[in-house]
């Protein structure tokens, strides 16, 4: 008898082929079950394809050169075709991102690419485009002794609640050198990268929160840090394109879905566009400005 491996993230049970290390271990009945196994050459009735993807109704499929082929249907199987001897973290990588994005698209949920920080009885979700610094503002309110709900994907569910990844945050080791962790006994993600896996055991959150606020991270050439609080259809687009691989949407049929959620969500949420400088990256004066300001803790 083949072993499984029973595991709960993002609200949902999983059962896999292979162990998952990064995800907690749980029981019950399974919502998605993830297999080793062939994926399709290519999908029929393709809506939407980039590089490395295509994406049909009900239907996705990634390739990632040497690492695997990830093919996810129907919101509740993903098969893993890898390209190695074993499954290894950075096929895990791909599987844990836009494969688990495509799954969430499917089911209906609203992914953010974000990390989400408990903040009194909710949560806000940090967002903006990569390398504006989501996980390093997350990561300092961590070393402040708030509580991490999920990095990079925040996945907001039908009840409009945050729901908890998994307890492992994604840190460059300039942001690591910041807040005065050493990495040489964290893993890296991928062998080529200077990004670290950093567990937050002690300081994740793991129930399903209301979300309270949205904050959009933005750069900009002067000093100082600015606000707005965004209202209608500018509110409305920026979540809009800052859900994860927002490009699968449209390919994978769910533009009507998206709309609905976000239509649900937004009443209740407060959205707010915030510019920090460029240089240097000041995550001391930052989370002090972002708690005062916004009244994060509130």
């Amino acid at each position: 008898m083949i072993k499984t491996f029973t595991y709960k993230a993002f609200g949902l049970n999983i059962k896999s082929d292979f162990e998952i290390p990064e995800l907690l271990v749980s029981d019950g009945v399974p919502d998605i079950e993830i297999k080793i196994g062939k994926t399709p050459q290519k999908l029929d009735k393709v809506i939407n394809k980039g590089v490395m993807y295509q994406a049909a109704k009900n239907e996705f499929l990634l390739e990632v050169n040497n690492i695997a082929k990830y093919f996810v249907a129907n919101g509740n199987k993903i098969n893993v075709e890898p390209f190695k001897k074993e499954i290894d973290k950075e096929v895990r990588l791909f599987l844990l991102g836009s494969a688990f994005g495509a799954l969430f698209i499917q089911r209906g949920l609203l992914p953010i690419h974000g990390s989400a920080v408990k903040f009194g009885k909710s949560a806000t979700i940090f967002t903006g485009v990569s390398g504006v610094g989501k996980s390093s503002i997350a990561a300092y309110f961590v070393s402040q002794a708030f509580q991490v709900l999920a990095d990079d994907i925040s996945v907001v569910n039908h009840n409009l609640e945050v729901v908890p990844g998994f307890p492992k945050m994604k840190l460059w080791n300039d942001i690591l050198q910041k807040l005065k962790i050493e990495d040489q006994s964290l893993e890296q993600i991928r062998p080529d990268m200077m990004k670290f896996q950093l567990p937050v055991n002690e300081n994740y959150f793991n129930k399903p929160l209301p979300l309270k606020n949205i904050i959009i991270i933005n750069t900009k050439n002067s000093p100082g840090f600015e606000f707005e609080e965004l209202t209608g259809i500018k509110k409305f687009n920026a979540v809009k394109i800052n859900t994860y691989r927002h490009r699968f949407v449209q390919g994978l049929d769910k533009q009507q879905d998206h709309f609905q959620v976000l239509n649900k969500l937004l009443p209740e949420t407060r959205v707010y566009k915030v510019a920090r400088p460029q240089s240097p990256l000041l995550l001391n004066e930052f989370g002090d400005f972002l708690l005062k300001k916004l009244n994060l803790d509130g």
